[in-house]
């Protein structure tokens, strides 16, 4: 496997570098679950750990907090 570098958030990463910054912290053990929503050809993309239905959701509506609070936790 290939060394990764870790990168800031920033608005202008692409699919790729969220992708790869998000599994430096997955494998240093800062996350313990993940669920991954995106566009493919225009239909929607997810995909989670071992999360459920429930706890997906609850996830989402968590990111959906933030996004409506500017990025801020």
């Amino acid at each position: 496997m290939t060394n990764l570098l870790k990168i800031p958030p920033s608005v202008t990463m692409t699919a790729a570098q969220a992708l790869a910054s998000a599994l430096v912290d997955a494998e240093d053990g800062d996350l313990t679950d993940v669920i991954i929503i995106g566009y493919r050809d225009g239909d929607l993309y997810v995909r989670s750990s071992r999360l459920t239905c429930a706890e997906g959701l609850f996830l989402a509506n968590k990111a959906m907090r933030w996004a409506e609070a500017g990025g801020e936790l």
